[in-house]
Protein backbone atom coordinates (compact mmCIF):
# COMPACT_ATOMS: atom_id res chain seq x y z
CA UNK A 1 0.00 0.00 0.00
CA UNK A 2 3.03 2.38 0.65
CA UNK A 3 4.93 1.62 -2.58
CA UNK A 4 1.41 2.15 -4.40
CA UNK A 5 0.83 5.86 -2.63
CA UNK A 6 4.56 6.73 -3.76
CA UNK A 7 4.37 5.57 -6.97
CA UNK A 8 0.45 7.78 -7.77
CA UNK A 9 2.36 10.72 -6.20
CA UNK A 10 5.83 10.43 -8.04
CA UNK A 11 3.16 10.45 -11.21
CA UNK A 12 1.16 12.92 -10.40
CA UNK A 13 4.20 15.74 -9.69
CA UNK A 14 5.68 14.61 -12.97
CA UNK A 15 2.78 15.19 -14.38
CA UNK A 16 2.50 18.45 -13.10
CA UNK A 17 4.91 20.52 -15.50
CA UNK A 18 3.53 18.69 -18.50
CA UNK A 19 -0.29 20.55 -17.95
CA UNK A 20 -1.77 23.83 -17.47
CA UNK A 21 -4.25 23.95 -14.81
CA UNK A 22 -4.75 22.25 -11.78
CA UNK A 23 -7.62 21.56 -9.93
CA UNK A 24 -8.71 20.85 -6.53
CA UNK A 25 -11.73 19.95 -5.41
CA UNK A 26 -14.45 18.11 -3.18
CA UNK A 27 -16.67 15.02 -4.52
CA UNK A 28 -19.16 12.16 -3.27
CA UNK A 29 -19.60 8.56 -4.35
CA UNK A 30 -22.69 6.48 -4.56
CA UNK A 31 -22.26 2.71 -5.29
CA UNK A 32 -25.24 0.78 -6.89
CA UNK A 33 -25.16 -2.96 -8.22
CA UNK A 34 -27.40 -4.14 -11.45
CA UNK A 35 -30.67 -3.52 -8.67
CA UNK A 36 -30.22 -0.69 -7.42
CA UNK A 37 -29.36 0.99 -10.76
CA UNK A 38 -32.23 -0.28 -12.41
CA UNK A 39 -34.36 1.16 -10.05
CA UNK A 40 -32.55 4.18 -9.44
CA UNK A 41 -33.83 7.72 -10.35
CA UNK A 42 -33.21 11.09 -10.34
CA UNK A 43 -34.81 11.64 -6.45
CA UNK A 44 -33.63 8.38 -5.20
CA UNK A 45 -30.14 9.23 -6.45
CA UNK A 46 -30.58 13.39 -4.69
CA UNK A 47 -32.05 11.88 -1.71
CA UNK A 48 -29.04 9.42 -1.42
CA UNK A 49 -26.56 12.30 -1.58
CA UNK A 50 -28.63 14.51 0.32
CA UNK A 51 -28.70 11.85 3.27
CA UNK A 52 -24.91 10.69 3.23
CA UNK A 53 -26.16 6.70 3.72
CA UNK A 54 -23.63 5.06 1.79
CA UNK A 55 -21.94 7.87 -0.08
CA UNK A 56 -18.13 7.97 -0.01
CA UNK A 57 -16.64 10.94 0.25
CA UNK A 58 -12.68 12.57 -0.71
CA UNK A 59 -10.47 14.70 -2.47
CA UNK A 60 -9.66 15.06 -6.12
CA UNK A 61 -6.74 16.59 -8.01
CA UNK A 62 -6.50 16.80 -11.22
CA UNK A 63 -3.62 18.49 -13.60
CA UNK A 64 -5.35 19.87 -17.10
CA UNK A 65 -4.08 20.52 -20.50
CA UNK A 66 -6.73 21.88 -23.15
CA UNK A 67 -8.32 18.72 -23.79
CA UNK A 68 -6.12 16.09 -21.33
CA UNK A 69 -6.59 16.08 -17.57
CA UNK A 70 -4.65 13.52 -15.27
CA UNK A 71 -6.13 13.10 -11.87
CA UNK A 72 -5.86 11.07 -8.33
CA UNK A 73 -9.08 10.78 -6.25
CA UNK A 74 -9.59 9.38 -2.72
CA UNK A 75 -13.10 8.65 -1.14
CA UNK A 76 -13.97 6.71 1.85
CA UNK A 77 -17.03 5.99 4.29
CA UNK A 78 -16.15 5.21 8.08
CA UNK A 79 -19.35 3.33 9.37
CA UNK A 80 -20.32 1.14 12.52
CA UNK A 81 -20.81 -3.04 11.54
CA UNK A 82 -22.71 -4.63 14.16
CA UNK A 83 -21.07 -8.13 12.87
CA UNK A 84 -17.81 -6.89 14.68
CA UNK A 85 -19.72 -4.14 17.21
CA UNK A 86 -17.13 -1.51 16.16
CA UNK A 87 -16.21 1.19 13.68
CA UNK A 88 -14.98 -0.12 9.71
CA UNK A 89 -13.43 2.45 7.19
CA UNK A 90 -13.46 1.79 3.39
CA UNK A 91 -11.35 3.46 0.99
CA UNK A 92 -11.48 3.87 -2.68
CA UNK A 93 -8.67 5.43 -4.52
CA UNK A 94 -7.72 6.06 -8.31
CA UNK A 95 -5.71 7.24 -10.58
CA UNK A 96 -7.69 8.04 -13.91
CA UNK A 97 -6.92 10.18 -17.02
CA UNK A 98 -9.34 12.52 -18.39
CA UNK A 99 -10.65 13.81 -21.67
CA UNK A 100 -12.16 16.95 -21.65
CA UNK A 101 -14.03 16.87 -25.24
CA UNK A 102 -15.05 20.23 -25.40
CA UNK A 103 -11.89 21.77 -23.61
CA UNK A 104 -11.23 21.90 -19.43
CA UNK A 105 -11.81 25.48 -19.00
CA UNK A 106 -15.29 25.62 -21.54
CA UNK A 107 -18.14 26.62 -20.06
CA UNK A 108 -20.40 22.82 -20.44
CA UNK A 109 -17.87 20.44 -20.46
CA UNK A 110 -18.56 16.69 -21.14
CA UNK A 111 -15.58 14.35 -20.44
CA UNK A 112 -14.80 10.41 -20.81
CA UNK A 113 -12.35 9.15 -18.46
CA UNK A 114 -10.53 5.79 -17.85
CA UNK A 115 -8.53 4.72 -14.46
CA UNK A 116 -7.50 1.81 -12.43
CA UNK A 117 -8.21 2.35 -8.78
CA UNK A 118 -8.19 0.30 -5.19
CA UNK A 119 -10.43 0.06 -3.02
CA UNK A 120 -10.29 -2.10 0.52
CA UNK A 121 -11.93 -2.33 4.32
CA UNK A 122 -10.08 -2.46 7.52
CA UNK A 123 -10.54 -1.27 10.92
CA UNK A 124 -10.81 2.86 11.53
CA UNK A 125 -9.10 1.99 15.22
CA UNK A 126 -5.84 0.93 14.13
CA UNK A 127 -5.14 -0.21 17.78
CA UNK A 128 -7.76 -3.35 17.12
CA UNK A 129 -5.81 -4.03 13.87
CA UNK A 130 -3.90 -7.01 14.41
CA UNK A 131 -2.21 -6.75 10.83
CA UNK A 132 -0.89 -3.51 10.28
CA UNK A 133 0.40 -4.18 7.13
CA UNK A 134 -2.67 -5.82 5.43
CA UNK A 135 -6.19 -4.28 5.16
CA UNK A 136 -9.04 -7.40 5.35
CA UNK A 137 -10.38 -7.32 2.14
CA UNK A 138 -8.93 -5.76 -0.93
CA UNK A 139 -9.62 -5.26 -5.17
CA UNK A 140 -8.07 -3.90 -7.68
CA UNK A 141 -9.72 -2.55 -10.06
CA UNK A 142 -10.21 -0.83 -13.87
CA UNK A 143 -13.22 1.64 -14.49
CA UNK A 144 -14.45 3.53 -17.37
CA UNK A 145 -16.70 6.98 -17.33
CA UNK A 146 -18.53 9.56 -18.71
CA UNK A 147 -19.72 13.17 -17.24
CA UNK A 148 -20.19 16.46 -17.50
CA UNK A 149 -19.28 19.48 -15.90
CA UNK A 150 -20.31 23.26 -15.35
CA UNK A 151 -17.55 25.86 -15.00
CA UNK A 152 -18.15 29.10 -14.04
CA UNK A 153 -14.61 31.36 -13.83
CA UNK A 154 -12.20 29.32 -11.85
CA UNK A 155 -15.26 27.25 -10.03
CA UNK A 156 -16.65 24.10 -11.71
CA UNK A 157 -19.24 21.35 -11.01
CA UNK A 158 -19.26 18.25 -12.27
CA UNK A 159 -21.18 14.86 -12.39
CA UNK A 160 -20.07 11.42 -13.67
CA UNK A 161 -21.36 7.86 -14.30
CA UNK A 162 -18.62 4.91 -13.86
CA UNK A 163 -18.13 1.60 -14.33
CA UNK A 164 -16.15 -0.45 -12.83
CA UNK A 165 -14.43 -3.96 -13.55
CA UNK A 166 -12.48 -5.84 -10.89
CA UNK A 167 -9.08 -7.09 -11.65
CA UNK A 168 -9.30 -9.52 -8.61
CA UNK A 169 -8.01 -9.77 -4.85
CA UNK A 170 -4.75 -8.36 -4.44
CA UNK A 171 -1.46 -10.02 -2.75
CA UNK A 172 -0.39 -8.97 0.67
CA UNK A 173 2.68 -8.26 2.24
CA UNK A 174 4.39 -7.91 5.53
CA UNK A 175 3.61 -10.76 7.73
CA UNK A 176 1.14 -11.90 5.30
CA UNK A 177 3.63 -12.21 2.82
CA UNK A 178 2.60 -14.60 -0.19
CA UNK A 179 -0.97 -14.80 0.65
CA UNK A 180 -4.05 -13.06 -1.53
CA UNK A 181 -6.58 -10.87 0.32
CA UNK A 182 -9.74 -11.45 0.42
CA UNK A 183 -12.03 -9.74 -2.28
CA UNK A 184 -14.03 -6.34 -1.51
CA UNK A 185 -17.25 -6.69 -2.44
CA UNK A 186 -16.76 -3.93 -4.76
CA UNK A 187 -20.15 -2.54 -6.85
CA UNK A 188 -20.22 -2.56 -10.58
CA UNK A 189 -21.02 1.33 -10.69
CA UNK A 190 -20.78 4.76 -9.08
CA UNK A 191 -22.54 8.28 -9.61
CA UNK A 192 -20.03 10.82 -8.95
CA UNK A 193 -20.61 14.75 -7.64
CA UNK A 194 -17.94 17.13 -6.61
CA UNK A 195 -16.80 20.62 -6.92
CA UNK A 196 -13.62 21.99 -8.08
CA UNK A 197 -11.58 25.45 -7.51
CA UNK A 198 -9.09 25.71 -10.55
CA UNK A 199 -5.53 27.23 -10.13
CA UNK A 200 -4.12 28.23 -13.30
Amino acid sequence: MKKTTLVLVLCLLGAAGAFADFALGLNGALYMDDAQLEAAGYRSVAEAFRDGEGIYYGLMGEFMGKHLGFGLQGMGSWYYSPWINDVMRDLDLNLYLSYHILGSRFVVDPMLDAGLGYIFKDWADRHLDDDLDNPIAATAYGYLGAGVGVNIWRLGFFSKFIWHFPMGPVWGDGSLSGTQLEAFGLKPYKILIGAKFIFG
